[in-house]
């Protein structure tokens, strides 16, 4: 008898024996790892969201004393702001289309994170709206 026919399923790398292989329900089998990446989806869109309206509403008071320096963020948090409400409520209601449109958002909350980035040291809001988006970019890339 040579060695391949003397092996067993289980002696096989990668392999497991019937009695030893973990039970997995077919029905929920990607169920807890497409939850946790809605779930993240959820947060970090809802984070950049909030950081993107306390954002808009300082860049509209500077600019309400005559201060335009902050103009493009203004533009910019507005834009991100719009797709992170919609990209963190499609994912809270557990939509497919979450993580489809979070790709497709990348290049707003690209933008919006380099106009906050000169920004970012004289205005905390600027801050937070650049690191939040930021999470938000990086939870599209994992998902």
């Amino acid at each position: 008898m040579n060695a391949t026919a003397a092996a067993s399923p289980s002696d096989t790398p990668g392999t497991a024996s019937p009695v030893d292989a973990p039970f997995v329900d077919p029905a929920t089998a990607d169920a807890a790892p497409a939850e946790q990446r809605q779930a993240a989806l959820a947060r970090a869109y809802d984070g950049c969201a909030a950081a993107a309206e306390t954002c808009i509403h300082h860049c509209q008071q500077q600019l309400a004393t005559g201060d335009a320096a902050l103009a493009d963020c203004l533009r910019t948090a507005l834009d991100a702001d719009a797709v992170a409400v919609a990209i963190g409520r499609l994912a809270r209601n557990r939509s497919a289309w979450a993580a489809v449109l979070a790709k497709q958002s990348l290049s707003i909350l690209d933008a919006c994170v380099e106009a906050c980035r000169p920004h970012r040291a004289a205005h905390p809001a600027c801050r937070a709206c650049f690191d939040a988006c930021g999470k938000a970019i990086a939870a599209t890339r994992a998902a």
